[in-house]
């Protein structure tokens, strides 16, 4: 409800809508958005295709083609990582809604953001700490590679919060699809971060080894595993944030 809720509806709805364009079939498509008739209460609402689903997640063959497909197919309008209205994490607002030529420099914005929402949460010098060490030292070192040497990092349309709860088998079609999306253009690797931690299903290599043979690793090669260790930090964290008891504050 209100302004956060009106801006949440509006980046699902537009993080949708870019998927159907390039993958129909792949989401629900999105038919509406807008604020609910007598808004005294200024709410909003968000009107999308019905899917009855089966099997939660979805085969890991089945989901690694279509999300390969999307992150293949899709092309940045601007030609830039980034996206064009604010998109929603759970209760985070992304810091993705500008365009940047460079994926070190967006991803830093938007891994910060996130930090920066969980510090008072952790109260924990520790953490500030490794924030500090991890923004200046690790992001730079891990993915300025992947735009240097002559190599090209192409912007790819994401899902943004690909894990077991936001994909499942369409009941009707036996397809691969995803909802709850809060997509932006960036680093293909970027959706299979969240398959790293073992509380969830996609964590079974059957998944990441499926994907990686649709796409392989970007180059450096060397560097894909901690780069998929630090992608999962903005879902780990995120993960304390928006899930109250979260085990993640243990961390």
């Amino acid at each position: 409800m209100g302004e956060m809720g009106c801006k949440k509806v509006k980046g699902e709805y537009e993080s949708l809508k870019a998927i159907h364009a390039v993958s129909p079939g792949f989401t629900p498509e999105p038919c509406a958005w807008g604020s609910c008739k007598n808004n005294e209460l200024e709410a909003y609402f968000l009107l999308e295709e019905f899917r009855d689903i089966d099997m939660q997640p979805a085969d890991p063959a089945k989901l690694a083609t279509r999300l390969a497909d999307l992150h293949n197919r899709s092309k940045s309008p601007t030609g830039n990582f980034g996206f064009y209205v604010k998109t929603w994490h759970g209760e985070i607002a992304q810091d993705v809604d500008q365009w940047d030529d460079s994926w070190a420099a967006l991803f830093g914005r938007h891994l910060g953001h996130i930090m920066e929402v969980a510090k008072p949460m952790l109260n924990s010098p520790e953490f500030d700490a490794l924030c500090k060490l991890t923004l200046e030292k690790v992001v730079p070192r891990l993915l300025l590679p992947l735009q240097q040497h002559g190599r090209i990092l192409k912007p790819s349309l994401i899902h943004g919060d690909c894990w077991d709860g936001n994909t499942a088998l369409d009941a009707k079609t036996g397809e691969a699809c995803i909802f709850d999306v809060c997509s932006f253009y960036g680093h293909n690797e970027y959706d299979i971060g969240n398959w790293r931690a073992p509380r969830h299903r996609l964590s079974d290599r059957a998944y990441t080894l499926c994907y990686k043979k649709e796409i392989p690793a970007s180059e450096p090669v060397e560097d894909w595993s901690a780069r998929n260790l630090l992608y999962s930090l903005a879902f780990n964290i995120g993960n304390l944030i928006n899930i109250p008891g979260s085990q993640q504050r243990e961390m």
